[in-house]
């Protein structure tokens, strides 16, 4: 198949992978630590390629403000029926004309992280109309961001060992007020409401907060949340019988949020959940391609 072509009429029957899958968290480029043997171009056909063995027939391809934006619209235009281009902005620092410009260029949404203030301040209202009004949809990260050091599974051996993995990024962090508690899903509600016709999903589920998240996507028709976040996520989410019981199939939405090493991890160990709560397959269709496909248009 030529490079750019991505039919999902030939793509053959996996029986480890669901039929279809519309992928909305996948972070391109890769970090420069997962990505150095690799250019651009070659990271874009080995998305690709993964995305054909695992009937991933779309993929919301996140890309990194620090490279310009540049190298996620080139995946795009290599790969047009696969891709799907979000630029990740600053609510801080990128307002609504920036938002204008990337529009332009072909992003089809944002992705939103870290501002200084809480997701519904006013101040980020111009940004949000102006996504409305595009038919941008955005990504938010919703709950608490991972760090250098997992305290709960990989605990340090001291303290002196703790500072000097975290050093980094505390240093990039230090007299900010950019964390979790400005990102909580409950400010989906308010942006939700004073903006009915913009698409919102927010990331994770609320990691940590999975209540609030379920109840805003109870009761506000434009907000959704994806699944990514992994083993913890998906335990969290499993064990609790979240789904039926507090969020309902038809607004969650499918995302890896992983290299490509990972990817195949994801998708089974989702089908194999959804297998063990009995979900119906058109439930499964749901969360794994139609309601993203639905969001962007793509049915």
């Amino acid at each position: 198949m030529a490079a750019g072509k991505t039919d999902a009429t030939a793509i053959p029957y996996l029986k480890d992978a669901p039929p279809r899958v519309f992928d909305i968290h996948v972070h391109y480029p890769w970090r420069p630590d997962a990505s150095s043997n690799f250019s651009p171009q070659q990271q874009a056909d080995i998305l690709a390629h993964t995305c054909r063995r695992l009937n991933i027939v779309k993929a919301c391809l996140l890309g990194r403000r620090n490279d310009g934006w540049q190298p996620t619209l080139e995946a795009w235009r290599r790969y047009p029926d696969l891709f799907v281009p979000l630029a990740q902005v600053s609510l801080d620092e990128d307002g609504p004309e920036a938002v204008e410009r990337l529009r332009e260029q072909g992003f089809r949404g944002l992705k939103i992280t870290m501002p200084q203030r809480n997701y519904d301040d006013p101040a980020y209202f111009p940004t949000y109309a102006t996504a409305e009004r595009l038919g941008l949809a955005i990504l938010f990260h919703t709950g608490i961001r991972g760090g250098a050091v997992d305290f709960l599974l990989f605990p340090p051996r001291d303290a002196r060992q703790a500072e000097a993995a975290s050093e980094r990024l505390e240093q990039m962090s230090a007299g900010s007020t950019a964390s979790g508690a400005r990102m909580q899903p409950i400010y989906l509600d308010t942006v939700g409401m004073a903006f009915p016709r913009l698409r919102i999903i927010g990331a994770h589920m609320g990691y940590g907060l999975y209540d609030t998240a379920a109840a805003v996507a109870r009761w506000r028709r434009n907000v959704f949340f994806d699944i990514s976040g992994g083993a913890v996520v998906r335990r969290h989410i499993v064990e609790r019988s979240m789904i039926y019981r507090e969020v309902h199939p038809g607004k969650l939405l499918f995302g890896s949020d992983c290299d490509f090493v990972h990817t195949s991890r994801e998708v089974t160990a989702w089908m194999e959940a959804f297998a063990a709560m009995d979900m119906p397959r058109d439930d499964q269709d749901r969360i794994f391609y139609r309601n993203a496909a639905e969001l962007f248009g793509e049915q």
